[in-house]
């Protein structure tokens, strides 16, 4: 009896140990801080909305076609760098009336045929250099 429960003792504390060891399959860290939460087209453009814990960015990328790291629905990624399409500056009168923001364009226009409206509670429309398409490039700095 006693030994019977040995073996059951040693065969439970197995499973444990082989359970603990075995690799994650979750590639991605849920801490990385921006989540892509949809993903539009237009003509040559893809619309691609990236949140992180207190903003979302509607971002434009050109439709290209390359074998790479895609971007999915869902997933998060480290790092994305934006860059502004419209700069409030560039619109802006000098003397600054009350209502200064009507200066400022809604829309940016990419080609002859395509123009991007910026959607309702954006502040913004970005471009990102990590990525190309719908290529994912972590340009984050290596640390040594």
């Amino acid at each position: 009896m006693a030994r019977t429960y040995l073996n059951l003792t040693l065969i439970a504390v197995l499973i444990i140990i082989a359970k603990s060891c075995k690799p994650r399959q979750n590639a991605q860290p849920s801490n990385y801080p921006y989540k892509v939460e949809k993903i539009d087209s237009l003509n040559n453009y893809y619309i691609i909305y990236i949140s992180n814990s207190d903003k979302t960015y509607q971002v434009v990328s050109k439709k290209t076609k390359s074998n790479c790291n895609m971007i999915k629905v869902n997933q998060r990624y480290p790092l994305f760098m934006f860059e502004p399409l419209i700069r409030e500056n560039d619109y802006i009168p000098k003397d600054r009336p009350t209502n200064y923001l009507d200066f400022v364009p809604n829309k940016v226009k990419l080609d002859d045929s395509t123009v991007i409206i910026r959607e309702k509670g954006m502040d913004n429309i970005y471009r990102t250099n990590n990525l190309t398409g719908l290529c994912y490039k972590n340009l984050s700095p290596i640390i040594k």
